[in-house]
């Protein structure tokens, strides 16, 4: 697939969008009284290394869960979150919001089932649009750097849809959506759009 023209690029992007507004719906269900936007996504066919300034630079120390997505529409599914965002998501989650320190496990833990139920939500309703299953597996949660994340898989081009979110209520979080498609797949996703 060359890169997508503008209406595929919509198409794309639209697709993600419901993904992660679902994804949003659900999350600020988990976190209680609290909204959560989402960005309108980007789609950009790149390299694995240029996703690094997408995401805020290289150097940016970040809670990321990773998942394969299985089915019909295989690739890869990230939740990229800056380390700060994710401590005070950690908080929100567990309802201590005076707890500061490093990630420890019960947060991990918490973020991690959050995680889970983000991409399972984000998966269904793109799955449903698309017609297609789609299902994350279990997720792999750690505390990296954008550079260890975007290093794994190589540096083959992708097709890469970024949605952004943030909360609205303070302690703010926020982070990014990332779903990673190998050309001919986002072209097989195109194709069951129609366009």
């Amino acid at each position: 697939m060359t890169a997508p023209l503008a209406r595929q690029e919509d198409a794309l992007r639209e697709v993600v969008h419901l993904g992660s507004a679902q994804a949003a719906s659900m999350l600020a269900r988990l976190v209680g009284d609290v909204g959560v936007l989402v960005e309108v996504p980007r789609v950009v066919e790149v390299t694995r290394p240029q996703l690094g300034w997408l995401l805020g630079g290289r150097d940016v120390p970040v809670l990321a869960a990773s998942f394969a997505l299985e089915g019909d529409v295989p690739g890869t599914l990230w939740w990229v979150l800056p380390m700060d965002s994710a401590e005070r998501l950690g908080q929100r989650l567990l309802r201590r919001p005076g707890v500061t320190g490093p990630l420890a496990s019960s947060r991990t833990a918490a973020l991690a089932e959050a995680a889970n139920i983000v991409a399972s939500a984000c998966c269904s309703s793109m799955g449903s649009m698309l017609k297609a299953k789609m299902l994350p597996s279990t997720p792999r949660v750690v505390p990296t750097t954008v550079e260890a994340l975007i290093a794994e898989g190589g540096v083959e081009l992708v097709t890469a849809v970024l949605a952004g979110f943030v909360s609205t209520n303070a302690p703010t979080f926020s982070g990014t959506l990332v779903l990673l498609l190998a050309p001919s797949v986002a072209a097989d996703v195109l194709k069951r759009l129609g366009v």
